[in-house]
């Protein structure tokens, strides 16, 4: 049985939260990968190099700074851009801080 479809996620949402979570991305390659590359890219996270131990660290980042759970065997990880990664951390709760 397919998944449903996800619910659309309010464009103003995702576009306040795009910059810190490549900010996210970009600190977890160690600075490999900038955030206005990451911004302008739609491309999955592992074509523009973020590496397995990267996406740990991101996904560590990404549960001390949303406080959401993020489940590593998510394949959508390896195979979302950055508004995907965005959209789902989203729905699993995250917003936007000052």
């Amino acid at each position: 049985m397919p998944d449903a479809p996800h619910p659309p996620v309010p464009h103003d949402c995702a576009e306040a939260l795009l910059p810190q979570v490549a900010a996210l991305v970009s600190r977890s390659t160690d600075g490999l990968i900038g955030v206005r590359a990451l911004l302008d890219s739609t491309e999955p996270l592992a074509a523009l190099g973020v590496s397995s131990l990267s996406l740990l660290r991101l996904v560590d980042a990404v549960e001390e700074t949303y406080g959401v759970f993020v489940d590593l065997g998510d394949r959508s990880l390896h195979t979302d851009g950055l508004r995907g990664l965005t959209e789902r951390l989203i729905r699993l709760g995250a917003e936007a801080t000052p």
